[in-house]
């Protein structure tokens, strides 16, 4: 896990003229914002009795490493494309602010959302941002807003250290109908993927 699969020849890529152009932009990270029917996993995860947001947040991880440019990442003058993905997300408390959380990936959801539960109580007693043992290079960000139904997201970006990570945020879910719709935003570095990409991975995304 987290080895580099392949490094890109940028020389030869059919994105290098894309690449390079929205790399020399400030913000060169674009979004769109997508309501996903999410009435199978609410329904699966009252059935299991399991944490329904980390049931989302396993498939969306699943979804996005099954599409390989959201796995490229921007290495100095190099990129790259690993092998896997890391969720990254953030852990609220009962004071109202949050932790940084770096979880194990496992294939077998139910392995993945009792080591997640496990990591979110621990960090539930602490406090500040725990910095430490987060920022991999093969992280995908991802944020809960249970308490908004949004229709945008503006993800903050520092630019300065080269960032291309792809960021995805899930919101308070509503009814449409007889389905429970969920916003899911989803933002990314336009040097490496275009919207067909953002598709892809809306398409594997199976809630």
């Amino acid at each position: 896990m987290n080895q580099i699969e392949k490094i890109i020849d940028i020389a030869t890529w059919n994105r290098r003229e894309h690449y390079e152009h929205f790399s020399a932009f400030d913000d060169p990270f674009f979004g769109v914002t997508v309501h996903v029917d999410c009435t199978h996993a609410y329904q699966e995860a009252k059935a299991k009795d399991i944490s329904f947001s980390l049931l989302v947040l396993h498939r969306v991880t699943t979804a996005a490493a099954a599409v390989e440019e959201f796995r490229y990442r921007i290495e100095g003058d190099k990129v790259v494309c690993y092998d896997s993905l890391l969720p990254e997300a953030t852990v609220a408390r009962a004071d109202h602010t949050f932790s940084f959380a770096a979880f194990e990936y496992d294939p077998d959801e139910l392995v993945f959302i009792r080591r997640a539960k496990a990591e979110m109580k621990r960090l539930q007693a602490t406090t500040g941002l725990n910095k430490g043992g987060t920022f991999h290079p093969n992280a995908i960000h991802y944020s809960a807003v249970p308490w908004l139904s949004f229709t945008d997201m503006k993800h903050p970006t520092n630019m300065r250290s080269g960032d291309s990570v792809p960021k995805i945020s899930t919101g308070k879910f509503f009814r449409e109908g007889e389905r429970l719709m969920m916003p899911v935003s989803i933002t990314c570095h336009h040097g490496l993927m275009d919207g067909y990409h953002v598709a892809q991975f809306v398409e594997n995304l199976h809630l």
